[in-house]
């Protein structure tokens, strides 16, 4: 029996000190403020502790206390990513924080820019999108709505670097296909419908590009250009490292309206026409665009004893 205790002892000491260095592991790296921009802690050690713990429990009556006496802490940004806390209570999803932070009159434009990654973001463009919590885009407008009424900028453009977004891209074309309410507040706000970037994408582009077969996908495109009339009429072009593409080529709006493929006579068919009719009223006809290889594919596929009577129509 004693053998077998000396032969256990041995390896339960090595398991023990195998899970104590993994424990000093955690602790070095949360001292080294190793954390990511979704944990607390990132403000852990700054002048903003008190109020960041307050922002975490949404604890407004001491978030109004605390700013009261240092209203300076209200736009400070954490060493690593530059967040503010009213940037992190947006993309927390902690809503009455975030209004209590704005009323104690935190700045709502104040971005986020980490040089090393090029990314960059207000609480506007994150709730724009989506937040932290579920990382899927979330329809509810309600963040969107709460920092436009304290005057966070519906024009603000990321103006970073091409490795993901585009440079110049507007919160508004970020709102496409994240919940058409949001659009709408945004462009109810001010939001130019008509801001382009370099290769001369629009929020319309955009809407077109996330359009088909569905109401809500076409409700961004309807809305911008039956609605608002967004323009429609000018060329756009493809990133440079797109395929084996000429990256002078230029590409219309209106030729991505054929790979909107709907049933004739259906709700989205209905948007569709609406639509057509804009491009038209701009002086563009839809019906002289080229129907693409692979759509023709497509509908005869869906349409094989109808199909050329299809393609007159949609």
């Amino acid at each position: 029996m004693n053998k077998k205790l000396l032969l256990i002892t041995p390896m339960l000491l090595i398991l023990f000190s195998v899970l104590l260095s993994g424990c000093h592991s955690q602790e070095s790296e949360g001292a080294k403020g190793d954390y990511k921009m979704t944990n607390i802690n990132i403000f852990k050690d700054t002048p903003v502790w008190e109020l960041a713990v307050a922002v975490k429990e949404q604890n407004t009556a001491a978030i109004e206390k605390l700013t009261k006496d240092k209203p300076e802490l209200l736009n400070y940004q954490d060493p690593k990513y530059k967040l503010t806390l009213l940037l992190w209570a947006v993309g927390m999803e902690k809503y009455n924080s975030a209004e209590a932070l704005l009323q104690c009159g935190a700045d709502p434009n104040i971005a986020s820019v980490r040089y090393e990654t090029y990314s960059e973001q207000t609480p506007l463009s994150l709730a724009t999108r989506f937040s932290w919590v579920d990382n899927d885009a979330k329809k509810d407008p309600k963040y969107v709505k709460l920092l436009l009424q304290y005057g966070a900028d519906p024009n603000w453009i990321y103006i970073g670097h091409e490795h993901g977004m585009e440079p110049g891209t507007s919160i508004l074309m970020e709102s496409i296909g994240c919940g058409i309410e949001k659009t709408k507040a945004l462009v109810e706000a001010g939001a130019d419908i008509n801001h382009k970037t370099k290769r001369g994408n629009t929020a319309a582009v955009q809407a077109l590009l996330a359009g088909g077969p569905a109401v809500e996908r076409n409700a961004y495109a309807h809305y911008l250009i039956v609605e608002k009339k967004a323009n429609v009429s000018e060329p756009y072009y493809r990133r440079k490292n797109y395929g084996n593409e000429d990256p002078n080529k230029k590409f219309f709006p209106v030729d991505i309206l054929r790979d909107w493929i709907v049933a004739i006579g259906s709700q989205e068919y209905k948007m569709k026409m609406e639509i057509v009719e804009e491009f038209a009223r701009q002086g563009v006809n839809y019906w002289d665009t080229k129907i693409p290889s692979d759509r023709l594919k497509q509908i005869k596929k869906i349409h094989p004893n109808t199909w050329e009577e299809y393609i007159k129509q949609y």
